[in-house]
């Protein structure tokens, strides 16, 4: 079947009404539409699948996906897991016309294609997200992990995203970053510390593992020693993060604590399995084939690949985004922008259904998307499958109630209220910058209870997605959905390409567990948390808040003693082009590098210290059009304010033109991924916690102890002593925009 679509060239500006008034975005850049060679996904019908429904059911981990299998005998006092990144095939939606050809982790290969594994450790087909891992506070894991790619990558690889680096492409490497652990640095996965299947490794290792035998080995090792949360981990190599990421090499991570009253009450009184509702949300877009609009994709940029298989874009349309100079001759493939994906998944399955009853559920949500914000809240279907009631301007609210709990970091200080019987609680008042209380960003991670009992006994509530992409003010080509306005794809009611409606719950007449909040160990309960903030108090000066300590001084924190830094570290986001002259995003200082230059790339000489034990407060100035999800590796930290100044007068003082708010209401607790907005100062407290306190020597990193079963030196990071006479830890920070990460949006972070 051929899908045809009318070639159109439209420029969309990126502009909007902020703060009550029409104005461009600080670093606003032209869009306009070719849609030379660009794919999209074939329509692909949502949420049912005549007599076959369980094909359409949403995949719940632990039970349609594996989870991994424990060796407790190989090392004392720890978890042992298998882990071998691969490629294998699974299918996706029914109408998909083969298995897509994915990336991801098991325990074994067979026949070329990873095996995940069962409830008691024996092979089986490996799905979607599969090979997740729960893990127990104060249990360590140790991952051994081993690389089973093939040589060509099934995503096209840009040979230059490296380019001015003197780094050499390596198409096949893996490197696996636990997202949101408190982990020893040469076991945190960054850039340079992959392994490729011949053995190969970065030139960034510091100290990979020995065995109980003392042979060097590739394992990773997790303390596990920080508060309950969900985490995911997935492939951190530099040059290949956004592409092998997509491919599917990312799986769950849930750390429990039989502690926590919040999980006790749940386990207790309700009987929740600890991986329910563990939600994962990605877009992609799936190749139609040879017919289709990019014919050549299979055997030109993507060799191997059939009609179903993931489809990447990999020429930069400079219609699309804008170029430097001439542009001419643009590598291809090309690294792009950003990445918009048309057709949405929950848990690796393409618009699935779930089951409930008139009653709360716990859910763990990611975004999971490579570059697709997503601003959700549930809605009722109309007769049509998978459309909403009201239509997609106003859609009909259900009444769903929404608390959050926790985030990335571990749980709140108390629970938040996100949704009243489907809308914003009193109060709210929706702006660009913040369209809607349940605002998810790149690798945000939500703790949430909700409560379907207002729903009709047998209707069916969508969850809906209207961000707009890219955010905060987004290209209607980006946005799909029956009668979209000035998007040339053409969508029919109950089928894809669809990014608004992107799964469906159907409720029934049965009462479930009761909503119990009151006895979640919050304020005014006997209970406590085990995930305290710092306290803070308003800041009359600046606006939003501060913490209510003099620095300088020392903080006790979870009967830690830190110091209160007085030094602060002046940051700034922003956008400029590669010697390609293609659009790029960088991480920089307030001092330019160059003349007239803030944004500095990954090896330029680092910019940002911390010392473990320490409070520090860091101040991030976003000079581009985009709100970007950064992300730090190492710490946690809380959001103090959010203040506006001036990005055209901005020369390294802000000219501030408001006063700061405080953090939103599901930013009140810790986070390790932040929404920075553009135009916009975002201050945070970091707290650095020592991943190793047992440590007998910080400065050359002796650990001695049973976690690591051996006795030995972790050496410091190799590159920052060669290249710059650093003897210290080597970790990250990055916009979780993968393809923002990836070019060249990452700079690393000196711990010591």
């Amino acid at each position: 079947m051929s899908f045809r679509r009318k070639i159109t060239r439209r420029q969309f500006i990126k502009g909007a009404a902020i703060a009550g008034g029409a104005m461009m975005m600080p670093g606003m850049r032209p869009f306009v539409r070719d849609a030379y060679a660009f794919s999209n996904s074939q329509p692909l019908i949502k949420f049912t699948h005549g007599t076959t429904p369980l094909a359409m059911k949403m995949r719940e981990f632990g039970v349609d996906i594996p989870l991994a299998f424990a060796d407790t005998a190989k090392y004392t006092n720890m978890n042992n897991f298998t882990v071998v990144a691969g490629t294998y095939r699974d299918q996706l939606h029914p109408d998909l016309p083969n298995p897509t050809r994915l990336y991801g982790y098991g325990a074994s290969v067979s026949g070329g294609q990873i095996k995940q594994q069962d409830a008691v450790g024996g092979a089986v087909a490996a799905k979607h997200l599969g090979h997740a891992i729960v893990a127990k506070k104060g249990k360590p894991a140790r991952l051994q992990f081993s690389n089973a790619l093939p040589a060509t990558h099934i995503i096209p690889f840009d040979s230059t995203i490296t380019q001015g680096l003197g780094i050499t492409p390596v198409q096949d490497k893996a490197a696996i970053h636990l997202h949101g652990g408190l982990v020893p640095w040469s076991s945190d996965g960054g850039p340079f510390h992959w392994i490729a299947p011949n053995g190969s490794r970065g030139s960034s290792v510091a100290n990979w593992l020995p065995d109980n035998t003392g042979a060097p080995t590739a394992d990773l090792y997790y303390p596990n020693n920080q508060s309950a949360r969900f985490m995911w981990y997935h492939d951190h190599a530099i040059g290949t993060t956004r592409t092998s990421a997509y491919a599917g090499l990312a799986s769950g991570y849930v750390l429990l604590d039989d502690l926590d009253p919040v999980l006790d009450e749940l386990m207790r009184v309700y009987g929740y399995s600890p991986t329910e509702l563990l939600m994962v949300f990605q877009d992609k877009i799936f190749w139609t084939g040879s017919l289709g609009l990019d014919p050549a994709y299979g055997g030109m940029v993507a060799p191997g690949a059939v009609a179903g298989d993931l489809w990447y874009p990999y020429l930069y349309e400079k219609a699309r985004w804008k170029v430097s100079g001439p542009g001419k001759n643009l590598p291809i493939p090309s690294v792009i922008a950003e990445f918009f994906g048309d057709t949405m998944l929950v848990n690796g399955t393409v618009y699935p259904y779930k089951d409930v009853n008139k009653g709360a559920y716990w859910m763990r949500t990611l975004n999971a998307c490579n570059a697709r914000f997503l601003n959700l809240k549930f809605v009722y279907e109309t007769g049509t499958t998978g459309e909403p009631a009201g239509g997609y301007l106003l859609p009909t609210p259900a009444p769903v109630n929404v608390w959050m709990i926790g985030t990335e970091a571990g749980f709140l200080p108390a629970p938040v209220q996100l949704l009243a019987n489907g809308l914003p609680p009193a109060g709210f008042v929706p702006t660009p910058l913040n369209p809607g209380p349940w605002l998810q960003g790149p690798a945000e991670r939500f703790e949430l209870i909700v409560d379907f009992t207002s729903c009709l006994a047998g209707s069916k509530v969508l969850l809906y997605n209207d961000a707009q992409a890219p955010f905060p003010v987004g290209a209607p080509v980006n946005d799909y959905y029956p009668g979209a306005p000035k998007n040339p794809v053409i969508t029919t009611a109950g089928f894809g390409p669809n990014t608004r409606t992107i799964m469906r719950f159907n409720v029934s007449a049965a009462t479930g567990r009761p909503l119990r909040l009151p006895s979640f160990g919050y304020a005014g309960s006997a209970m406590s948390l085990s995930n305290p903030v710092l306290p803070t108090v308003a800041d009359t000066l600046n606006g939003g808040l501060k913490l209510a300590a003099i620095p300088g001084s020392s903080v006790t924190h979870n009967g830690v003693s830190y110091t209160f830094l007085s030094a602060t570290q002046e940051l700034t986001l922003n956008e400029n082009f590669d010697i390609q002259g293609r659009l790029q995003q960088l991480v920089g200082t307030t001092v330019p590098l160059v003349k007239g230059t803030l944004g500095r790339a990954y090896l330029d000489a680092p910019t940002e210290f911390v010392q473990y034990k320490t409070i520090q407060i860091w101040n991030i100035y976003n000079l581009t059009a985009d709100t970007h999800p950064m992300h730090v590796h190492l710490f946690n930290a809380m959001i103090l304010r959010r203040r506006p100044f001036s990005v055209a007068s901005f020369a390294g003082i802000p000219n501030w033109t408001g006063p700061g708010r405080g953090p939103d209401p599901s930013e009140t607790g810790w986070k390790e991924t932040f929404k920075m907005n553009p135009g916009e100062c975002t201050t945070i407290a970091i707290l650095v916690e020592d991943p190793l306190p047992g440590r007998t020597a910080a400065v050359t990193g002796t650990y001695t102890g049973v976690p690591f079963n051996y006795t030995g030196n972790l050496l410091k990071s190799p590159r920052l002593l060669s290249a710059y006479g650093l003897n210290a830890d080597e970790y990250v920070w990055h916009c979780h925009i993968l393809e923002h990460e990836e070019h060249d949006m990452m700079r690393p972070l000196v711990a010591t």
